[in-house]
This record gives C-alpha cells, sequence and structure tokens, in this order.
C-alpha cells in the first residue's frame, strides 16, 4: 500500500498502519517512476510507521567504527626543539548482528520486540600498541536477548530490559586484582548503546506523524555520540525530507541529517558507577571536555514495509584534556574522533 495520502485522510482517520493488521488500499498512486534509482515525484504528506509481522525477522548488520587522533603536545611547549609532539592513532571498531521479532502487535498501542544478538566483536589497532587487548565486555552481547515496547511510529516505551543488558555489560568491563581498586578496561559499550536507544529515531522524533511529511520538511531530536574514553555526549539532530528515490520497484524516503554539539537523550544509562581508573591512555588523561561535534547521516526508509533499509552517521568531534597530575601547568593534548556508525538491513 502506498503510504503517499492526503492530509485530510490522516486528520480523519488518525491510524497508524502495522504490518499483520488490515490496511486500507489508497484510491490514488503519488509515486512515480520510469527507473531504478531515479528520484519519485511526491504528492501530498508521507506517513511513516515502523511495521512488523509475527511471521517476520528482521536482521540488522551494525558497524561502529571510529579513528581518535591524540597529541599530547600540540604547542610544542614541551617538546624537543619546540615541535609538536607525534601524534597517536588509534582505531575501534564493533560489528554486531542483531534479529528483531515481533513478540505482541498493537496497532494502537505498544508492541513488544525482542532483539537477539547473533554476533558481536570489537577490535582495535594502535601505532604504539604492542597488541590485541583483553576482550571487549561488548562481546559477551552475542547469544542475548532483550525486550523493547515501541509505538506504531517506533518510540520506545520500555528501556528496562535494555537498561538490565547495559548493567551486565558494564560489570564486565572490570577485571584485574580487586585489591588494587577497580580497574576498566576499554570498552564500546555505548555505541552498543547508541544503535539501540535511536534505532528508530528518524521515525520516533517526528513532532506531528499522523499530518505526514512534505519533501524538504525538517525536524529535530538527540542522539549519543559515543566516544573512546568514559562519557555521555549528545549530538543535536536536524532531520530533514529529502524526498523519495526508487529501486527494483521500492520507494524509499530518504531522510538525511545534520549534527552538533548537544545533550544526549533523555533516561540513557550509563553502564558503570563509581569510582575507577581507566587501563591505557585513557586512564592517563583527565578532564575531558568535547569542543565540538559536526557532521551528517542519511537514511533510506522502505515506505511500503515500514523498515529502515539503511542508515549511516558519520561525524567528527573535537575534544581537550589534560594529562593526569600535572597540575595548573598541564599539557593540554588535542584529541580528534572520526566516528561512522552504520546500520544495514540483511535480506
Amino acid at each position: 500500500m502506498k503510504k503517499w495520502i492526503f492530509a485530510g485522510l490522516f486528520l480523519a482517520t488518525g491510524i497508524f498502519y502495522f504490518v499483520g493488521c488490515q490496511e486500507q488500499q489508497a484510491s490514488t498512486k503519488s509515486v512515480k517512476s520510469k527507473s531504478a534509482g531515479k528520484r519519485a515525484s511526491v504528492k501530498g504528506p508521507l506517513l511513516l510507521t515502523v511495521d512488523f509481522n509475527s511471521a517476520t525477522e528482521l536482521k540488522y548488520d551494525f558497524v561502529s567504527e571510529r579513528q581518535i587522533s591524540i597529541n599530547l603536545d600540540p604547542s610544542g611547549r614541551y617538546s624537543k626543539g619546540g615541535k609538536s609532539s607525534q601524534t597517536q592513532n588509534t582505531t575501534e571498531k564493533l560489528e554486531m548482528q542483531i534479529t528483531y521479532k515481533a513478540l505482541q502487535i498493537d496497532p494502537y498501542g505498544y508492541s513488544t520486540i525482542e532483539a537477539k544478538c547473533n554476533s558481536a566483536k570489537v577490535t582495535r589497532t594502535s601505532s604504539n600498541s604492542r597488541g590485541q587487548e583483553r576482550a571487549d565486555a561488548v562481546e559477551s552481547l552475542a547469544g542475548k536477548t532483550f525486550t523493547l515496547k515501541i509505538t506504531p511510529t517506533g518510540k520506545i516505551a520500555d528501556y528496562s530490559s535494555l537498561g538490565s543488558i547495559v548493567k551486565e555489560l558494564g560489570d564486565k568491563a572490570f577485571g584485574g586484582d580487586p585489591k588494587r581498586g577497580r580497574v576498566k578496561s576499554s570498552d564500546m559499550i555505548m555505541d552498543f548503546i547508541a544503535t539501540q536507544w535511536g534505532i528508530w529515531d528518524t521515525i520516533a522524533s517526528i513532532e506531528n506523524p499522523v499530518k505526514g511529511l512534505k519533501k524538504g520538511q525538517r525536524w529535530e531530536s538527540q542522539l549519543l555520540a559515543p566516544m573512546p574514553f568514559v562519557s555521555k555526549i549528545g549530538r543535536n539532530v536536524e532531520y530533514e525530507l529529502a524526498g523519495v528515490v526508487k529501486t527494483d520497484n521500492i520507494s524509499y524516503a530518504e531522510i538525511t541529517s545534520s549534527y552538533s554539539l548537544g545533550s544526549p537523550p533523555a533516561d540513557v544509562p550509563m553502564p558503570y558507577t563509581g569510582s575507577f581508573q581507566m587501563r591505557g591512555m585513557f586512564g592517563f588523561l583527565q578532564g575531558y571536555k568535547v569542543l565540538s561535534i559536526e557532521g551528517s547521516g542519511k537514511q533510506l526508509y522502505d515506505i511500503e514495509r515500514g523498515l529502515v533499509k539503511s542508515d549511516t552517521q558519520q561525524y567528527k568531534a573535537k575534544v581537550s584534556a589534560s594529562i593526569m597530575g600535572l597540575g595548573n601547568d598541564a599539557l593540554e593534548p588535542n584529541i580528534e574522533v572520526n566516528q561512522i556508525i552504520t546500520m544495514t538491513l540483511v535480506e
């Protein structure tokens, strides 16, 4: 069923459609295209919903990867010959595959979705590394399940199951001799949270979803910006319906996004609490301050099936910090984080 229908019909019915419940056929088709990959003509507002069929599982590949550059003395004040110190480069990459299926569907209320992590792998490289670190805590996610309660527009109403998983992962991030205090290894738990907390955010954050969207319409939201150090940083997001593209006779809403430094979404949990020491470089630094975030993204949303086909988010963050123990005369390392997060439907 084409979801390009006039606003008057939205206001008259106020109904969000889910796969599995009876759908009304639109009297006319407003999306036309003569060839694959071409932009389709747009007439009237577009209704976007999050649809689940109880007989169908949706499988997605997630990748969260960042390149980190750290210069411990960018001014050259403490370096030999007054030259800037050598930049240290590291990378972190989380690869996950998660399957979603509906346990209970309610087209007018909350539907319960079960998510199962099929696999989770983290790899790290460093210009001065002596080898791969111990297993990342988030890798223990493989084989685990959690549930989400969502509205027909993808707004998550109950995060309790996800929160329990996050706490469990956070506990696994600590190891070593407890007599030496709590010492945390590097982890990519916040990257996992970022992919799940905002999985349907493009649709869930539309202010008046029953009115539909017009080409060029913009709306705002907040997303997490995972970092390589312990933090809960947010991104302000501005979405825009760029239009509709048609590929292989399937119509996709093309939604673009731009990012800036902002507040994190409400109620996002931290995986750990209390005081602890970080292993590695990020335990050597303190006083982290994210100065700026700039980036953009693009999502293709299957209009007919009510699901994300692909999503890419990319941003660059500039961060300042100081070296622990140097007092007021601290070096202020220049840190740059280049992050990309992707979500791809496996068909």
